[in-house]
């Protein structure tokens, strides 16, 4: 078992993880500017445990290290120069059929671990966003019992009944002297070249437009193959059209890998754009994050300075959501995705398709081979992974509107103007389909039904001995439906990153506020 704990880890299992701020101590950090904090180092290796509660292990680590390397400028242009150069070879060799199976098994290799890393990158990221509002919610608890007591400025320097020249307490002096104005200007950090081209692409990608033309490129591909084409059959022929070895047919095995070809195109570039644009969302919003936990250093270091307190922060509570027995099986299959139990079957299916290559001769079965595995497989991780990230997005923003409100009580208790929100514009219809579309696919019978199609193709492709039809017939819709759902999980990750700087800008306004308040005490 010590085997098991300390490289695969925990799958399925979610417990309370018991967090507590750093106490700030005025001695070490004074004044803005004398200290920079940082998130990785103050939050994750404090606790060392992962999104699951239990102690992180030595494959969980590796893994970590692999979703950033995935979601570096590197890997990305990496992609493309691959992707320009199968391009070239195809139009130098006329695309023969060889050339479209190397792009599909290639790419159902590459989709099949890019899902461990996406399951895994989203489980983490969850996990890291929580503990950092956990630690604002924690100071936020000391700011309250600290300054709402009536004696919270030192009593030999002011005294909270004396009355001013014009006739205001200390108190309201020190609220009329909050610039309001000059807070909500806060500077966000400035987002790169390769940052804005990634964002605008991405948005672009996972938009209702794609979306409709996606669809509308597979209702075409459709209508073409009732139009005769090459059967990729071998001579001699018993015919153009006609036998049991013709020339030329209607939907044949050659429309499909048309199909299966453009699929494995678009599912090698959403995949990778998916991975590098949540990874530098997430160090953009990680940033912002840091400059707002210096200011909260600042804030709780001088309120300490004048109360001379030294008690700890209160230790708060991510408390796991209540599951059904069919999320639990879910979040169960999610971690075999998204830690070393994935890793450790992906190479095992892997190695036992390259021994069986040679007793199969090479022939095109073998080839097709792991393009059905990856398909049938990554068709159930697209749900999957809807799923487990629609949750989160819930979870996330139920945090978000706990902080907030938490500060707005402390505001309160201070005589401090709240800042108002921005107006949300009303929603358009595109807006309205494309939320529609996500909801119904991220649902639990969702998930349910994609377990049930992909034992219908199982049957049938059984039924067919597992030729190449067969197998094919495995390939095709799963990958339309998987390419389909990764340009969604785009869609979603646009708003959810929307709706995330939006929450990092307010909490940075409130900041600022609370930070001018105690800067005068």
């Amino acid at each position: 078992m010590g085997f098991w704990r300390n490289w695969i880890g925990y799958p399925g299992q979610r417990h309370t993880v018991l967090h507590t701020a750093k106490t700030v101590d005025p001695q070490d950090f004074d004044a803005v500017g004398e200290k920079e904090p940082n998130i990785d180092i103050e939050i994750r290796r404090q606790d060392e445990v992962g999104f699951n509660g239990c102690k992180e292990t030595k494959m969980d680590k590796g893994l970590d290290f692999l979703v950033w390397v995935v979601g570096t400028q590197f890997t990305f242009w990496t992609m493309w120069a691959i992707l320009i150069a199968w391009a070239v070879i195809g139009i130098v060799f006329d695309a023969p059929n060889t050339w479209q199976v190397v792009m599909q098994d290639a790419q159902s290799i590459q989709t099949y671990i890019w899902d461990t890393l996406l399951m895994r990158q989203q489980l983490m990221q969850s996990f890291e966003q929580n503990l950092i509002w956990a630690e604002f919610s924690s100071r936020v608890a000391t700011y309250r019992r600290l300054l709402s007591s009536p004696d919270y400025v030192d009593s030999e320097k002011i005294e909270s009944a004396e009355k001013l020249e014009s006739g205001e307490t200390k108190e309201q002096k020190y609220l009329s002297n909050i610039d309001y104005a000059e807070s909500s200007a806060v500077d966000l950090p400035v987002e790169g070249w390769f940052d804005k081209m990634s964002s605008f692409l991405n948005e672009a990608i996972g938009s209702l437009p794609a979306v409709i033309i996606y669809w509308a490129g597979i209702f075409v591909w459709i209508g073409c193959g009732a139009l005769e084409s090459s059967t990729g059959n071998s001579p001699p022929f018993t015919g153009v059209t006609t036998g049991s070895n013709p020339e030329r047919g209607t939907f044949t095995n050659t429309w499909q890998m048309y199909i299966n070809t453009a699929t494995a195109v678009v599912l090698l570039i959403t995949s990778v754009f998916l991975q590098n644009v949540r990874e530098r969302h997430d160090q953009y919003v990680k940033k912002t994050l840091d400059e707002i936990m210096h200011l909260d250093y600042s804030i709780e270091a001088r309120i300490r300075a004048v109360k001379k307190d030294m008690e700890p922060n209160l230790e708060m509570a991510l408390v796991p959501e209540k599951r059904t027995i069919a999320i639990h099986a879910i979040d169960w299959y999610a971690d075999m995705i998204g830690t070393g139990i994935g890793v450790i079957i992906a190479i095992f299916v892997i190695v036992v398709w390259l021994l069986i290559g040679h007793p199969m001769n090479w022939s095109d079965n073998w080839w097709l081979i792991i393009g059905t595995y990856t398909g049938l497989i990554g068709f159930i991780d697209g749900f999957v992974l809807r799923n487990v990230y629609m949750r989160m997005v819930n979870q996330d923003e139920s945090t978000y509107a706990r902080c907030k409100e938490e500060d707005k009580v402390l505001f309160g208790e201070l005589g401090l103007v709240f800042p108002e929100e921005p107006e949300v514009p009303p929603a358009t219809l595109s807006y309205k389909i494309s939320v529609w579309v996500n909801d119904v696919c991220s649902t639990t019978w969702a998930v349910g039904v994609s377990l049930l199609i992909v034992l219908g193709l199982i049957i049938c492709a059984s039924a067919l001995r597992w030729s190449e039809m067969g197998q094919l017939l495995c390939n095709t819709p799963t990958m339309i439906i998987e390419g389909f759902f990764l340009i969604i999980l785009m869609q979603a990750h646009n708003w959810a990153d929307e709706d995330v700087r939006k929450e990092v800008h307010s909490l940075f306004v409130r900041r600022k506020i609370l930070f001018q308040y105690v800067d005068q005490l």
